[in-house]
């Protein structure tokens, strides 16, 4: 009898592990080459997952830059819209800083740590909005997503800049770029936001982002190697 229970204990756990691994999804990851007007300056890699369904998903990516500045993100999103919850990034150097905020109702409320001391920030963070931080090229995926084949305005959070601004999302059309060492046919984003230079984002059928562009800063954002 007690092997029995036992053996009934040990599958019961098997079980509930298993369920647990078939509840959390990887929608994406990988690594960017990271280049500054041509120029090699680090690498970008990120992971992508969800976690439940329906209105009860959750998704978490985590980013981290390595080079000529260390970063690091982890960002929360939840439901079929991917609203935008949580927050929190790290950056390193001479400009340290620790951001880590929240979305409450139609706000954006967040604790700034840098040398000078700490900030609480609160702004605005519209129905539909996604998070969009500088230096990030993998959070364009919520851009993609929230856009798919349409474009359209859409509200973008940079919790870097401590403020939303309002983003027009038009199709560049598909054109191949370089992965790795293969080409793929790829969806180009054009993103026009007021006061800021014109962004670039290539991604594939699934929304993943492959290629990120500012010209007008020489960075450029490359996907080492295709999405699985």
């Amino acid at each position: 009898m007690r092997k029995l229970v036992a053996g009934l204990i040990l599958a019961s756990g098997l079980l509930v592990a298993e369920a647990l691994s078939a509840q959390t999804v990887t929608l994406d990851e990988g690594s960017f080459r990271v280049l500054s007007r041509g120029q090699g300056t680090g690498t970008e890699t990120f992971s992508i997952r969800r976690s439940g369904a329906g209105e009860s998903a959750v998704v978490i990516a985590v980013g981290r830059v390595t080079g000529a500045q260390e970063m690091s993100s982890q960002l929360q999103a939840s439901g079929p819209s991917l609203r935008p919850t949580a927050y929190e990034a790290r950056i390193q150097g001479p400009d340290s800083q620790h951001i880590a905020g929240r979305v409450i109702g139609s706000r954006f409320s967040a604790r700034i740590s840098s040398a000078a001391g700490e900030q609480m920030r609160e702004y605005l963070a519209s129905a539909g909005a996604v998070v969009i931080d500088e230096g990030f090229a993998h959070q364009y995926w919520f851009l993609a997503q929230r856009v798919g084949d349409q474009g359209g305005r859409v509200p973008v959070v940079i919790p870097r800049l401590s403020r939303q601004v309002n983003a027009s999302v038009s199709s560049g059309g598909t054109e191949p770029v370089s992965v790795g060492s293969t080409r793929v046919n790829a969806r180009k984003l054009i993103i026009s936001i007021p006061n800021e230079p014109e962004r670039q984002v290539w991604v594939d059928g699934a929304g993943r982002v492959l290629r990120v562009e500012i010209p007008t800063r020489g960075y450029v954002a490359q996907r080492t190697s295709a999405p699985r």
